[in-house]
């Protein structure tokens, strides 16, 4: 603005300046006329001229002034006029960047809520949707919990689907938890109904009102779910799978109702049926309390060396000569110095995965008594070991190392459990390159016993307690002993009868030529050195 008003000064000067040259101009003209016309002397005229000659000049002088500012006045508007255009254009200019500027602004907000709403969304889902099964997961059960007054529950899981898993790997375990999820959802139709996968193979079905579906129905729900499951094929690529299923239920509870299934299904197991119900008796509770008890005392034991083992011997019948042997039974000593036997605390071990712990326990009081006594001693070895390859690993290793192989038997345990023939047999092949011994457990409580034998490199078999324990008034049980007892010998194999508790069975099972003998009548499971005292340092 204000160069725009000394512009305008610097035009109306040059102006004033022309008019005023001009002027003089016009009186010039004026005074010539006069002097032309006039009567004055020479000197009078001549001063005149000059006078008039210096107004001229300085007219000039003016006239030149004037147009020079008139033409800087000029350029100043024309240079004026070119940075308003420039200033016009860049202001142009700014204003469509800042436009691209705040629509670029623009699209990178809505691109940013969208992504965040992407990653809340894919948060959220990762928080409450289990990533195998897509089924909502345990924190969503815990957060439902809480809206809704669940009335009914039940816990399900797969069984011996860790066994599974060993077998055939990780990856085909996860499509077989996925297809069970899928045919668990598949059963699920009503909108009161809830179904959750809460880790591994464990499954939730909750109610939330179970005005149309009462507890009697629920049940019937349940066990028609299980037996549907249990006679399902899931098939993978050119593998074929079944599986079995075992609930725990609870109606009440409350905040509690999911521990109380829980319970449930440590019951279900450990009895081994289909489905388990928690009472408000308190009895199941009172079975979960003593169960964490007993994994208390399991954990002190193993971090203080007091996984022990008792020795129960077991004689020969036919041959008198023959040494007696030993089978290594394991126990538990408490604080107080009190003995726990292991059907307390074995199934607690399987549960809480430290069985491993123990196998390796028993391993290393076994090798000790049969290198300081040079005795015979036998170790029970599970399907749960033999599908361990870090207990493989460890036993594999120990027998390298030992120096007394040949005072060791290895008792197959669990024998209606050999699922995974292959691994088995190259177990027992593997032992007995060792020069360890082979003996099959609790032989005739099934009919599968009979193809181990002929499948199997065994040494001995152990006659089961079912057919031992009333041997002296059972004909049957006699006529059934002698059969394993002939068939054993003409495949060159040896017979322990178990469960020897009194004089009148050990002379039955004599009588059929029956091996050895082992139970309370011949001796009580203790420590070694009350069995061979004489033996002691």
């Amino acid at each position: 603005m204000n160069f725009n008003k000394k512009l305008l000064t610097s035009v109306f000067v040059s102006l004033l300046l022309l008019s005023y040259s001009l002027l003089l101009n016009v009186k010039s003209i004026d005074f010539t006329d006069q002097i032309l016309n006039s009567k004055h002397t020479k000197e009078h005229i001549s001063n005149k001229i000059e006078t008039n000659l210096k107004s001229q000049k300085y007219m000039l002088y003016i006239s030149i002034t004037a147009i020079a500012i008139l033409i800087f006045a000029l350029y100043k508007l024309l240079w004026q006029n070119i940075e308003t255009k420039k200033r016009l254009l860049l202001g142009k200019k700014n204003e469509k960047h800042h436009k691209n500027m705040h629509s670029r602004l623009l699209k990178y907000n809505n691109d940013l809520e969208k992504e965040i709403s992407k990653k809340s969304a894919l948060l959220e889902l990762n928080t409450y949707t289990h990533v195998l099964s897509a089924l909502p997961n345990r924190n969503r059960l815990l957060q439902d919990s809480n809206t809704y007054e669940f009335k009914q529950m039940a816990l399900l899981n797969i069984d011996k689907f860790q066994k599974f898993n060993d077998v055939y790997g990780e990856d085909i375990g996860n499509v077989a938890l996925k297809l069970s999820a899928d045919f668990l959802s598949s059963k699920i139709n009503d909108t009161s109904t809830f179904l959750y996968h809460i880790g591994g193979d464990e499954f939730v079905i909750a109610v939330k009102d179970s005005i149309k579906l009462n507890n009697t129905l629920f049940i019937n729900k349940i066990e028609d779910i299980l037996s549907c499951y249990r006679r399902e094929s899931f098939i993978y690529e050119d593998k074929k799978f079944n599986f079995m299923m075992s609930a725990g239920l609870a109606f009440s509870g409350s905040k509690k109702m999911m521990a109380y299934a829980d319970m449930a299904l440590k019951d279900a197991k450990k009895r081994n049926v289909g489905i388990s119900i928690f009472n408000d008796d308190k009895e199941l509770e009172k079975l979960h309390k003593e169960d964490m008890e007993c994994h208390e005392k399991l954990s002190f034991a193993l971090e203080n060396d007091n996984i022990i083992s008792y020795f129960q011997p077991i004689s020969a019948l036919q041959n008198a000569s023959l040494e007696v042997k030993y089978e290594s039974l394991v126990r538990i000593r408490d604080k107080d110095g009190s003995i726990i036997a292991p059907f307390r605390f074995l199934d607690v071990a399987k549960q809480n995965r430290v069985y491993y712990k123990i196998t390796q326990a028993v391993i290393k009081n076994t090798f000790e008594a049969i290198s300081k006594y040079d005795i015979h001693c036998s170790i029970n070895i599970s399907m749960e070991d033999i599908e361990n390859d870090r207990t493989l690993e460890m036993l594999y290793s120990k027998f390298d190392e030992f120096e007394y192989n040949h005072n060791l038997t290895i008792e197959l345990l669990e024998t209606e459990e050999f699922k995974d023939y292959k691994r088995v047999y190259d177990f027992c092949v593997k032992v007995r390159s060792y020069g360890i011994k082979i003996a099959l457990d609790d032989f005739g409580s099934g009919y599968s016993n009979f193809s181990h034998v002929l499948n199997l490199p065994i040494d001995y078999i152990k006659i089961d307690s079912s057919l031992i324990s009333n041997i002296d008034r059972d004909l049957n049980s006699q006529l059934m002993v002698s059969t394993i007892v002939g068939l054993a010998h003409k495949l060159k194999i040896h017979t322990i009868a178990e469960f020897v508790s009194s004089k009148e069975i050990l002379d039955v099972v004599k009588s059929l030529n029956v091996d050895f003998a082992q139970g309370y009548y011949i001796g009580k499971p203790q420590e070694i050195k009350k069995h061979i005292p004489y033996l002691i340092d």
